[in-house]
């Protein structure tokens, strides 16, 4: 057992007991819980880091083509995955903004 540190203090002389640490909580319960959107609960984040000029060529070209970022990274994982023969496809199930039928 640990001595407290006002035992400690108190001196030698101190017949005081030391009452036990309690056990520490389950790891599984001291893990903050955090939401997660419907939409991204099956999913897991595919990053890299790149040199600037990427990431501002990646933003223009979604704009150019009225698109979101990830649509366009879907593609270009796809374009990839056909590439290697790979038959998993990347499709886009979660975004910010949502596409209207109608134009105008």
């Amino acid at each position: 057992m640990r001595a407290s540190l006002k035992s400690l203090v108190g001196g030698a002389n101190s017949s005081a007991t030391v009452a036990p640490e309690p056990a520490p909580a389950p790891l599984e319960a001291s893990r903050p819980q955090y939401r997660t959107a419907r939409t991204r609960a099956d999913t897991r984040q595919v990053s890299g880091h790149f040199k600037a000029e990427v990431a501002q060529m990646l933003r223009l070209i979604a704009v150019e083509q009225d698109r979101d970022i990830q649509e366009i990274l879907a593609e270009a994982l796809n374009m990839v995955f056909s590439r290697y023969g790979k038959v998993t496809r990347a499709e886009v199930t979660s975004g910010r903004r949502k596409k209207s039928d109608a134009t105008g």
